[in-house]
């Protein structure tokens, strides 16, 4: 009888929680739980009203909020039933406000307990397609996701900012085309085509589509940054810089911290005010570096900075006697009001000074005697690998796989054996990360030196580039680099590139960087040949 009363007892809790009237009724929950948990320890939703329960209570103490306590109530609910969808779920959606990686691996465990699951597909493409890269596993989850549910505009929206990504522009129209046609303005629909026209070097009829978007939601975050990038790499940089302050910083915030400081306005900026100002790290190494010139100008307006930049780079941005003033550190200092007087972004730092500075300045010196004075990790192993007269050529062909962008600005390392039969030219392949097939390929060749083990950080890949004759580069961090050491960079670039680079022939950012742009999109044939000409003249 008891038994029969305990299964009643959880169909009703079951049913009590499924209720959307229910949702702020917690506490009848619980009774109703603690009632179950009397009887029957390892009820799964009597647990789990706990569990909600602990969440509701910890986000009342945001921004000091721990759920400690639900995640883990959550993982033994798992451990004891693993087809509890609903523990998945919700700790997927804990993780996903604290912990990315987490959340990426609650959803791929999750995947494979219900693989046709639709929330659980979609929300684990979205991680991969944006957070990993991994642009053709968010493509088959997405696929899914649009047989499952043809109806909903988003899942089309989705499925064509993957073609996108990977290349497939005609594939990614018709995705967009069919959200449209099911609801005329949606959004994000909209901003795609936008995006496909940009892709395809239509720059006014991305502009429209943009413009349009604003109509449909003025407030737009992706409209109002995809306009201020495209103003900027049509050549109008102070309007572009304008709008690109607009961004979305939330992000950058929650993940390295800082949201407890003011945030700095145009307004704020004076000269001799001494104040403390802490600038925080937004985007990738090259970010970093690039957008680090500003600093002593900044500086030199009297106030006291700290700059917090990813730990790879601390020893190459302390070898700048341009950033002997400013304090380097990895982490934020402890929050205290007295700490900081305001917060920025390294990357707001143009904007902010828009009333100062009329041109850009110069890329911050990184002096050579500094790095080979740091007794670097692998020097004496690097020294022997240049032990040879050749023409020495440092070259990367691939980026980030993470960046949307990446199969727009990275080459197929078999594209460039070209280059490698040039048995006169000693290659450095100045890049961390290889694939097995890339592997095989370097092999091929004796004059390719693949370097990732002694890439420990920037100080040793700056060390290894100052050694070099030239540096031939897609669009990565190691071009901002060579292009702070004055080091002879030759950068292959797209038709449409990153917005620094502009659409002219020449770029101002590096005066020893030469932009060597593809003249068909996708087609990398001429920048490789243009390259092989270059060298063989060199040789």
């Amino acid at each position: 009888m008891l038994v029969k009363s305990l299964d009643v007892m959880e169909e009703n809790l079951k049913s009590f929680l499924s209720d959307p009237d229910n949702n702020h009724d917690l506490k009848t929950a619980v009774s109703m739980a603690r009632e179950i948990l009397v009887h029957k320890k390892d009820s799964s939703y009597a647990q789990y009203a706990l569990a909600l329960n602990e969440i509701v209570y910890a986000n009342r103490l945001a921004p000091l909020s721990d759920f400690t306590s639900s995640i883990e109530r959550l993982k033994r609910l798992i451990k004891l039933n693993p087809k509890f969808l609903e523990a998945h779920l919700m700790l997927a959606k804990i993780y996903g406000e604290t912990d990315k990686d987490l959340e990426l691996k609650t959803l791929a465990k999750a995947n494979k307990i219900f693989p046709s699951h639709y929330l659980i597909m979609y929300d684990l493409a979205s991680l991969k397609l944006f957070k990993t890269g991994e642009k053709e596993e968010a493509l088959e989850l997405l696929f899914k996701c649009v047989e499952k549910l043809p109806q909903l505009p988003n899942n089309w929206a989705m499925l064509g900012t993957a073609y996108i990504m990977l290349r497939e522009f005609e594939m990614a129209k018709t995705c967009f085309e069919t959200a449209l046609n099911l609801e005329p303005d949606h959004l994000n629909s909209v901003l795609g085509i936008g995006v496909y026209h940009f892709e395809n070097a239509n720059f006014v009829k991305a502009r429209e589509y943009y413009q349009r978007s604003l109509k449909i939601n003025k407030d737009s975050y992706y409209a109002n940054f995809n306009i201020a990038l495209l103003e900027i790499l049509e050549g109008n940089f102070k309007k572009g810089i304008e709008l690109h302050e607009k961004r979305d910083k939330k992000a950058v915030l929650n993940k390295y911290g800082g949201s407890g400081y003011i945030e700095m306005q145009q307004k704020d900026v004076k000269k001799d005010t001494n104040n403390k100002i802490l600038v925080i790290k937004e985007q990738g190494f090259g970010d970093d570096i690039m957008f680090s010139r500003y600093l002593k100008f900044f500086n030199s307006l009297g106030y006291k900075i700290t700059l917090a930049t990813n730990p790879e780079l601390i020893n190459l941005l302390k070898a700048s006697p341009d950033l002997d003033d400013i304090k380097i550190v990895s982490s934020l200092p402890e929050l205290s009001p007295n700490t900081f007087d305001f917060r920025t972004h390294l990357m707001s730092l143009p904007y902010l000074l828009l009333n100062y500075i009329e041109e850009k300045p110069k890329p911050i010196y990184i002096c050579k005697k500094r790095i080979k004075s740091k007794k670097l990790k692998f020097q004496d192993q690097i020294d022997r690998t240049l032990n040879n007269q050749k023409l020495k050529v440092g070259i990367t062909w691939s980026g980030n796989p993470k960046h949307w962008r990446d199969k727009n600005r990275s080459i197929g390392l078999e594209m460039l054996q070209t280059l490698f039969s040039l048995e006169k030219v000693e290659f450095y392949a100045i890049q961390k990360v290889f694939e097995k097939k890339e592997e095989k390929i370097l092999k091929k060749y004796k004059n390719v030196n693949p370097c990732s083990e002694y890439l420990y950080d920037f100080a040793h890949t700056a060390y290894l580039t100052s050694e070099m004759d030239l540096i031939v580069s897609v669009d990565t961090s190691l071009v901002h680099l060579a292009g702070s050491m004055n080091k002879k960079t030759y950068l292959m670039t797209p038709v449409v590139p990153d917005w620094r680079w502009g659409l002219e022939k020449n770029q101002d950012w590096y005066p020893s960087v030469t932009l060597v742009r593809q003249e068909k999109i996708g087609c990398w044939i001429q920048p490789i040949q243009k390259m092989k000409k270059l060298l063989n003249s060199k040789i």
